[in-house]
């Protein structure tokens, strides 16, 4: 596992390698509070994406548990993939796990973002640059983002960690007492984790829901 920590230059380099929603894809940065105008259709009258907000359990490079909020935004565009990673540090196998929910999430919902412009962005909870590894916010990305393409809404009582194999299968991650303490702090109700992920879990107030699939995890979800 590459344990190098990336760069916000890093990290544009990074997942620009490999095409994300296809050849010619183009990778931007942009600045806290910078903002962009969604529109609300793209040429042509396509309707686009809905905007959506989800959160991600995580933990921290002390081993500490947060929930990081995301967003999805969209606008007409060529396919570029914006992200603004707020004082955010990030390692290869988060931006993979970015890379491949696009994969996921499009192929779910026989999608193309081939014509518009995807801009995600991270919320770091405290202060000060924060620096995550892993890629087991693979499996929160692909539910925000087929929120955003078949336009439902997403709310932060169900929750879920895992990584999405290229069948849709859940497969286990790491620290999962340490994620499920997290998601309880903010309030979430229930944490989706993978069916084979061997460890038991018991957080109070808060029900551990076992998926075999994304897809299952959808249906539980939206």
């Amino acid at each position: 596992m590459e344990e190098t920590i990336l760069s916000r230059r890093g990290f544009l380099a990074g997942l620009g390698l490999g095409g994300v929603v296809g050849a010619g894809v183009v990778l931007g940065l942009t600045r806290a509070g910078e903002g962009f105008q969604s529109l609300a259709t793209l040429a042509g009258g396509a309707t686009l994406p809905a905007p959506t907000r989800y959160y991600l359990p995580a933990v921290d490079g002390s081993d500490s548990g947060l929930v990081i909020p995301v967003t999805f935004e969209f606008a007409e565009g060529e396919g570029e993939l914006f992200v603004n990673l707020n004082e955010i540090e990030v390692r290869h196998d988060l931006q993979l796990a970015l890379r491949e929910a696009i994969t996921t999430a499009t192929r779910l919902t026989d999608s193309s973002l081939g014509n518009t412009a995807t801009h995600v962005t991270f919320d770091p909870p405290t202060s000060g640059v924060l620096a995550l590894r892993g890629k087991s916010w693979e499996a929160g990305l692909t539910v925000a983002l087929v929120a955003s393409l078949r336009r439902q809404s997403l709310t932060p009582e169900t929750l879920i960690t895992g990584i999405v194999d290229d069948e849709g299968a859940l497969l286990p991650v790491g620290e999962i007492e340490t994620k499920a303490r997290a998601a309880r702090a903010v309030d979430a109700q229930a944490l989706i984790i993978p069916a084979g992920e061997p460890t038991e879990v018991a957080v109070q107030g808060l029900r551990i829901v076992r998926e075999r699939s994304i897809s299952e995890a959808l249906d539980r979800i939206l």
